[in-house]
C-alpha cells in the first residue's frame, strides 16, 4: 500500500505502538490512550499508518483507523504529527482508505470532526458533507433512575436477528451492530420495545469504557429508560458513563438538564465512494 509524493502508507502492526501513543494525544479527545492489548486487538486489523520517504528514528508520521460496517467504512481517527503537517500526510491516508472500502465493496464512508479544526474539515469537504451534529457527555450515575416502570416498555438483549430492524427503527448505518458486537464479548447490546415489539432505544455499552454508543431512542423521555437498563452492566467503582448522542439535541440537553457535562462535540460527516 502506497501513495505519491514522499509518503507511504502501509498497514499497521504490533510494533507499532510506541508511535500510535506519541499520536494519540494529537485527537484531544477525553479518552484514556487505548492500552497495548486493546491497540493490538481492535486497532491494528483495520489501521494504516503513514512514514515519509525519508526514514528516521520516528518514520512514523500519521495513522488512520477505521472500521467496516456492512457497505460503509466508517473512519474513526486519522492524525497527522504536528511536525509533518502540510505534507500531504492526511490527504495519503485519506486515499489509502477509501481504497481499502472500494477494495471491500463498500459505497459511503463517514466520520466525526470537531467543528473548529478547519483544516480538517476542509479536507474531508472534497467528497463527504455534514450530516448532523454529535455530542459525547459523562452522564453521573448518580441521576440515572435505579430502574423504570416495568410496564412502560420491555428490555432485552439485541441479537444478531434482531439487527436489521433495530438499525432501521433506530437509523443506524447497516452492519453497525454486527461490527461492534464483533469487537468483543465485554460489548452489552440492548434494546427497548413498546407496544407491539416497535424498537424504541437502542444502545451499545462497553462497561470497561466505560461508554454507550450508539445510544439511541425514539423520544427524549426514554433516555433514562435505556441509561436504566445499561446500570445493571456497569462496574461499581464507576460514577459516571460516557454517552455519545448523534444528531439528536434533545437527548442531549435532557441530559444535560440532569447534571451530564459535554466533554466533546463534532460534526458527522458521510459522502460517497
Amino acid at each position: 500500500m502506497s501513495t505519491s509524493s514522499d509518503v507511504h502508507v502501509r498497514p499497521a502492526r504490533l510494533s507499532d505502538y510506541a508511535a500510535f501513543v506519541r499520536l494519540f494525544p494529537e485527537l484531544a479527545v477525553p479518552d484514556p490512550i487505548p492500552t497495548e492489548q486493546r491497540f493490538a486487538k481492535e486497532l491494528v486489523p483495520t489501521a494504516v499508518v503513514a512514514e515519509l520517504g525519508a526514514r528516521g528514528p520516528e518514520p512514523i508520521v500519521g495513522y488512520a483507523y477505521f472500521q467496516l460496517m456492512g457497505r460503509t467504512l466508517y473512519v474513526r481517527h486519522v492524525i497527522t504529527d504536528p511536525t509533518a503537517r502540510r505534507r500531504g500526510v492526511g490527504l495519503a491516508l485519506m486515499e489509502a482508505l477509501r481504497a481499502h472500502g472500494l477494495a471491500n465493496a463498500c459505497v459511503d464512508w463517514c466520520l466525526n470532526v470537531k467543528p473548529d479544526n478547519d483544516a480538517a474539515l476542509a479536507l474531508y469537504r472534497v467528497g463527504m458533507s455534514e450530516a448532523f451534529a454529535s455530542v459525547s457527555l459523562a452522564v453521573p450515575w448518580a441521576v440515572v433512575p435505579e430502574s423504570a416502570p416495568a410496564h412502560a416498555h420491555a428490555v432485552r438483549p439485541i441479537d444478531a436477528g434482531d439487527d436489521a430492524r433495530v438499525e432501521l427503527a433506530m437509523r443506524m448505518i447497516d452492519g453497525q451492530l454486527a461490527t461492534l458486537r464483533a469487537v468483543g464479548p465485554d460489548r452489552v447490546l440492548l434494546m427497548l420495545e413498546e407496544g407491539q415489539g416497535e424498537v424504541t432505544g437502542a444502545a451499545v455499552f462497553h462497561p470497561h469504557f466505560p461508554g454507550a454508543y450508539p445510544f439511541r431512542v425514539a423520544r427524549p423521555e426514554l433516555t433514562w429508560p435505556m441509561l436504566a437498563a445499561l446500570r445493571p452492566y456497569a462496574r461499581e467503582a464507576d460514577l459516571v458513563i460516557n454517552v455519545v448522542v448523534e444528531g439528536q439535541a434533545d437527548v442531549a440537553d435532557a441530559l444535560v438538564s440532569k447534571g451530564a457535562i459535554v466533554t466533546l462535540s463534532s460534526v458527522h460527516m458521510k459522502g460517497r465512494l
